[in-house]
């Protein structure tokens, strides 16, 4: 009888195969920390403000903004206070108030900061020179009442007290110069206005 030929056949193993052991060690750690660790927080995004700025912007961005602006931007927050009202004197009104005088005089030494705005408004309101005075007096009364040499005298005393290297701003319109359309005062106290401002101008002028 002849002999039949039979195809081998390759028979599959049911039998796993193993892995290295370094291969699984890996293996089994990267699994188990994918399923152990916490995803990490996203950073919140942080709005950009005007603080957050670098300083040379800032400093450059101050610049463009008129004194009033600059003045009420101090009283916003104590960074712009820092680096604003520390820095600078922002406004001052000559003849000097009381209060100004009153607080050079209560400090032990007088720093002589910048002045960005200076005031001449003439103003009418009274006040007393110290407590116990007999006589009040006005910035529109020392003005119209004294010489012009006094008034150059007073000017000159009183700015060799301020810094003006950085003067922005300068207002010399009287306080309520018009009401109604009609002037309030007569020529005579115009004049005196007049006088004292150039006096002032003039001192300015020097620097």
């Amino acid at each position: 009888m002849p002999r039949q030929e039979t195809t081998p056949v390759l028979r599959r193993t049911t039998r796993k195969r193993s892995l290295p052991p370094a291969f699984t060690t890996g293996l089994s750690a990267s699994a188990k920390k994918s399923r152990t660790a916490p995803e990490a927080p996203s950073s919140p995004i942080v709005s950009p403000t005007l603080i957050t700025l670098p300083t040379f912007a800032i400093t450059r961005l101050l610049m463009c903004l008129d004194v009033d602006s600059l003045e009420n931007l101090s009283s916003t927050c104590t960074y712009f206070d820092q680096l604003i009202a520390k820095k600078f004197l922002i406004s001052v009104n000559l003849p000097f108030p009381v209060s100004f005088i009153k607080e050079v005089m209560d400090e032990d030494c007088f720093e002589k900061k910048p002045v960005l705005k200076l005031r001449c408004k003439k103003m009418r309101e009274e006040f007393k020179t110290f407590p116990d005075s007999l006589e009040d007096y006005s910035e529109h009364n020392l003005i119209i009442h004294n010489s012009q040499d006094m008034l150059d005298y007073l000017v000159h005393f009183q700015m060799s007290l301020l810094s003006l290297h950085k003067l922005r701003e300068l207002d010399l319109v009287p306080d309520n110069v018009k009401q109604e359309g009609r002037m309030l005062w007569e020529q005579n106290t115009m004049d005196s206005y007049r006088s004292f401002d150039c006096s002032l101008l003039r001192h300015i002028s020097r620097l």
